[in-house]
């Protein structure tokens, strides 16, 4: 009898020490790595919807072609409906280029230099940096901006954005700050996408004065500069000769 209770109450006290070991793992688990999970879900969840946005996105553009095919099979019957659909098609290329003003919906990005009082005096953090303004148009580009300007500048293929001594250079034009980012697209994708927590703006914010904000109508200007190809020249297409 003393054997058996003996038994009992070892098993007893071997389980209670193995749950409250389980319950300390647990909420050693929990405290740890409960921000990174947060950042991982807000991650994913950007993820996804950035990929549902791509799917419509590709699905809207098959039928928007299939429209254009139908419509040009049936210009070919008329000489004025095809001259149309070739300027159509014209206006549609060089709003890609960026050779045209666009409006629409979008958010503006201020970026400026941060002031703090050091020893009764004002002074700068840190000066606006050329890869500053590189990281939040990379970030936006990916977020899905269909246009986007810095100071009025527009950003196409051949930008560069590269420092001047105490100047930014973008477009051959030299800018100071504060900097203006207009990106036209989905706000609650721009803006999502930007104030991911650890994000480009999270990190900017350190040193810097980040202001986002949406903006209903964004107008962005054209390109002003001019392109010159003196090197690069169109692939001619053999097989469609044979």
């Amino acid at each position: 009898m003393k054997k058996s209770l003996s038994a009992q109450l070892s098993v007893t006290v071997v389980s209670l020490i193995l749950g409250l070991a389980l319950a300390a793992q647990f909420k050693n688990v929990q405290r740890v790595g409960g921000s990174v999970s947060l950042q991982r879900t807000q991650e994913l969840t950007r993820q996804v919807q950035k990929l549902e946005q791509e799917n419509e996105a590709l699905e809207a553009r098959i039928q928007e072609y299939e429209r254009r095919i139908k419509e040009f099979e049936n210009a070919v019957q008329s000489e004025d409906q095809s001259n149309r659909l070739i300027y159509e098609e014209l206006e549609r290329t060089r709003m890609l280029a960026g050779l045209v003003d666009v409006q629409g919906p979008g958010v503006v990005v201020t970026v400026n230099v941060k002031h703090v009082n050091e020893w009764g005096q004002d002074a700068i953090v840190q000066n606006v940096r050329y890869d500053d303004l590189l990281k939040l148009v990379n970030e936006l580009n990916a977020a899905g901006a269909e246009a986007i300007a810095i100071n009025d500048e527009r950003i196409i293929a051949t930008t560069e954005i590269r420092n001047a001594g105490d100047y930014i250079v973008i477009n051959t034009n030299r800018y100071s700050s504060p900097f203006e980012i207009k990106a036209i697209g989905n706000p609650d994708t721009l803006e999502a996408a930007l104030k991911l927590l650890g994000g480009v703006a999270d990190d900017l914010g350190v040193y810097l004065q980040i202001n986002i904000k949406r903006v209903d109508n964004i107008r962005i200007p054209k390109y002003r500069g001019t392109f010159q190809y003196k090197f690069a020249k169109p692939v001619q297409d053999t097989n469609a000769r044979s």
